[in-house]
C-alpha cells in the first residue's frame, strides 16, 4: 500500500493550492461551491448543501473544461521549458551580479580596514584628550562623586609618589594597543621618568592590500616605507602616553620618556639600544591640541630631546636622560672606583664588581667605597 501525499496551502480567502505526487492544482471558491483546476482539466465541485441533497452524503462534481491535448501539452512543455531556462539564466545572471557586488564590497572592506588600522597606529596621539592645567585638574577632582577616588586624586595633587605611580599603572593596565609595549616609570621631584620597551619593526605588516583590477593583491612595502611607518608609530606613542600621564596628576611638571629596542651587539649579546629620549614639559602640552598634531617628529623638536633620525627614517642610538639621583649615584660610584684604584686594586679586579656597585643606592661616596671593598673581598673568597 502506497503512502498518499496531499497537502493544502491556503492563500487568502478564496484560493488554496493543493500539493500532491501528481503535481500542483488550485482550488478557487468558497465552501460548498468551488472550481478545481489541474493538469487533467477544470471541475465544478458542489457540496450536498449546495445542490439541496443534504443528509445523503453525496456531492456533485462535473468537468467543465478538458485537460490539455497532446499537442497543447507539447507546446506548453516547450514553452514551459523555455520559460524555465530563461528564468534560470536570469537567476544565474542575478547571482553572478550579486557575487560580483559582494566581492567588490569585500575588497573595499579589506582595504578600508587596513587603512583605518594604519591610521590609528601612526596617529595614536590624536586619540587622546587635551592636557588639563592646574585649574582644570582641580575642577575635575572636585567633581568626583566617589569619595575614595576623590581622595586618591587629592593625594596625587599633593605629589604622593605611590599614588601617582599606581594611577599610571592603572591606566596602562586598561590600555589596549595594537602592538606590544612594556613601560617602567619612576617619579622624582615632579618629573616622571618613563622607559619604553618599544615594539620591533619586524612586528609590523610588511605587505599592504591594493586593488588590482577586480581582485586584491598584496604588495611589499619598501624599506623606507617600513621605517617611516615605524618612526611615526613610536614617536606618536610617546606623545599619546605623555599626554595621558600628565592627566594623572597636576603635580607632574615634566615627563622624560625614553624609548629603546633590544638588539645584538658585535659580540652577539642582547643589549638595549635607545632610539629617543624626550623631555616633555607640561606648559607646552597644555597649549596643544593633540588631534591637531600632524607631524609627531616636528612636535617633538619643540622640546629638549635626544633623537637622531635621518631623512630616510633610520634611528641612530642615543644616550637617554637619567634621573638626577642616578646621575649623582654614578658620580659617587666613579669616585669610589678611583679610591679603590688608589688602594692598589687592579682594573680587572674592579671591573668584576663595578656593575654590582652601580646597582646600589647610597647617599655618600664613602658608603660606595665600603661596599666596593666588601664586594672585592667576597670575590677574593670565591
Amino acid at each position: 500500500m502506497g503512502i498518499r501525499f496531499n497537502k493544502s496551502i491556503k492563500i487568502g480567502n478564496f484560493l488554496k493550492l493543493n500539493v500532491s505526487r501528481n503535481g500542483l492544482s488550485a482550488t478557487v471558491g468558497k465552501r460548498g461551491a468551488s472550481v478545481n483546476i489541474g493538469k487533467r482539466g477544470a471541475y465544478l465541485n458542489l457540496s450536498p448543501s449546495a445542490v439541496g441533497i443534504t443528509g445523503t452524503g453525496l456531492s456533485y462534481r462535473q468537468k467543465i473544461a478538458g485537460g490539455l491535448s497532446q499537442n497543447k501539452k507539447k507546446k506548453t512543455a516547450k514553452s514551459t521549458k523555455k520559460t524555465v531556462e530563461k528564468t534560470k539564466a536570469l537567476k544565474k545572471n542575478e547571482v553572478r551580479e550579486e557575487d560580483i557586488l559582494a566581492r567588490e564590497a569585500e575588497r573595499e572592506e579589506t582595504i578600508r580596514e587596513y587603512e583605518e588600522n594604519l591610521e590609528a597606529r601612526v596617529n595614536l596621539h590624536k586619540y587622546t584628550s587635551e592636557v588639563m592645567d592646574e585649574k582644570q585638574f582641580r575642577n575635575f577632582v572636585d567633581g568626583l562623586e566617589n569619595e575614595a577616588m576623590h581622595q586618591i586624586y587629592e593625594n596625587s595633587i599633593l605629589g604622593d609618589e605611590d599614588t601617582i605611580e599606581n594611577l599610571v599603572s592603572s591606566f596602562m593596565n586598561e590600555l589596549k594597543l595594537p602592538y606590544d609595549v612594556r613601560v617602567n616609570y619612576e617619579l622624582e621631584d615632579k618629573i616622571l621618568y618613563v622607559d619604553l620597551d618599544l615594539p620591533e619593526i619586524e612586528d609590523f605588516d610588511r605587505y599592504y592590500p591594493d586593488l588590482n583590477k577586480d581582485r586584491i593583491s598584496y604588495k611589499k612595502k619598501t624599506n623606507v616605507q617600513m621605517r617611516e611607518e615605524y618612526a611615526r608609530t613610536i614617536l606618536s606613542l610617546s606623545i599619546f602616553l605623555s599626554a595621558n600621564y600628565f592627566n594623572v596628576s597636576s603635580y607632574i611638571d615634566e615627563i622624560v620618556i625614553s624609548g629603546f629596542t633590544t638588539v645584538r651587539n658585535n659580540e652577539g649579546d642582547l643589549v638595549d639600544q635607545y632610539l629617543y629620549s624626550i623631555r616633555y614639559t607640561r606648559d607646552l602640552f597644555e597649549k596643544t591640541k593633540p588631534e591637531k598634531i600632524d607631524d609627531p617628529y616636528a612636535f617633538i623638536l619643540k622640546f629638549t630631546n635626544r633623537i637622531n633620525m635621518t631623512d630616510t627614517y633610520s634611528f641612530r642610538p642615543v644616550k637617554p636622560y637619567e634621573m638626577e639621583s642616578v646621575i649623582r649615584s654614578n658620580e659617587m660610584v666613579d669616585e669610589a672606583i678611583e679610591g679603590l684604584k688608589g688602594l692598589g686594586y687592579k682594573p680587572a679586579q674592579i671591573a668584576a664588581i663595578e656593575a654590582r656597585l652601580a646597582e646600589c643606592r647610597y647617599e655618600t661616596t664613602s658608603e660606595y667605597l665600603k661596599e666596593g671593598l666588601r664586594l672585592l673581598n667576597e670575590e677574593k673568597a670565591h
